[in-house]
């Protein structure tokens, strides 16, 4: 009788899929150090070039995502890069869309207030408090009008702002899960409840983020997060790629849109 172990088990579609993957992560972590926390704007037929030896579905998706969008920004593959992504997309859409001011005062208003509303949930005000400040000060900073190269800048010093306003999102995220265990634990798999999965997959940083990670930050903050999946699925050209729209409610109106490959998010446009 013979076993057999790993990709020995799948498809040879699967083993593909399994291999670019592979090959897609090796990339990544090559440059990991390398890379800006924030890339500038980039052409979206660099993420084709960037593809150019990928197998399969993943270069006809980039494909498709050429006729569709015509800029994305590299984030850092550090694990953080969705709450990356989504300050950085909340900053410059705040700084794009100058006539609405409303939407800043609104953001900093949630801003001030989320140290409270995450401190019901367990976290030491002590602890946490200087991670808030800086997301505070970052609103604030917004208000003075600056240029967004200097926004770009800022949010690429290592260990500085960028750093710390990751983190707080994530207890916000966190809080935001705990505050609906029994409607987000249905989400969650391998049968842990709620505050063991914030402990485990939430609040360290590098930690990879999923979909529930994803809605509870889009609903926390009143935001709307749009998601191209470009994960190596079987691929229609005809329909494009699986796209998902995470509403953040009533109350805010900026809209992010950002593209997913296995393990890491960027920004498009």
């Amino acid at each position: 009788m013979s076993t057999t172990t790993g990709t020995e088990d799948l498809s040879e579609e699967a083993k593909q899929r399994h291999q670019t993957e592979a090959q897609l992560a090796a990339i990544e972590e090559k440059d990991v150090k390398s890379q800006p926390l924030t890339s500038n704007l980039l052409q979206i037929s660099t993420l084709v070039d960037m593809l150019s030896d990928a197998t399969g579905t993943f270069l006809q998706g980039a494909q498709y995502l050429a006729t569709k969008y015509k800029s994305f920004r590299r984030i850092r593959p550090d694990g953080n890069c969705f709450y990356r992504a989504v300050m950085f997309s909340v900053c410059e859409s705040i700084l794009l869309n100058t006539e609405n001011s409303a939407e800043l005062e609104r953001l900093t208003a949630w801003a001030k207030a989320s140290l409270d509303e995450v401190c019901k949930h367990g976290y030491d005000r002590l602890t946490i408090e200087m991670f808030h400040d800086e997301l505070v000060e970052l609103f604030e900073y917004l208000a003075t009008k600056p240029k967004l190269d200097e926004v770009v800048t800022k949010l690429n010093e290592e260990n500085g702002t960028s750093e710390y306003v990751t983190w707080f999102l994530r207890v916000v995220t966190a809080a935001h899960l705990k505050s609906q265990p029994d409607r987000f634990v249905h989400f969650i798999e391998g049968g842990l409840d709620i505050p063991t999965f914030c402990s485990r997959e939430v609040e360290p940083m590098g930690r990879e983020c999923d979909m529930v990670q994803v809605l509870a930050l889009a609903e926390a903050m009143a935001i709307d997060v749009a998601i191209e999946y470009l994960d190596g699925r079987d691929f229609d050209p005809s329909k494009g790629l699986m796209r998902h729209e995470f509403d953040g409610g009533a109350g805010g109106n900026t809209k992010i849109a950002l593209l997913y490959r296995p393990g890491h998010y960027d920004i498009i446009y």
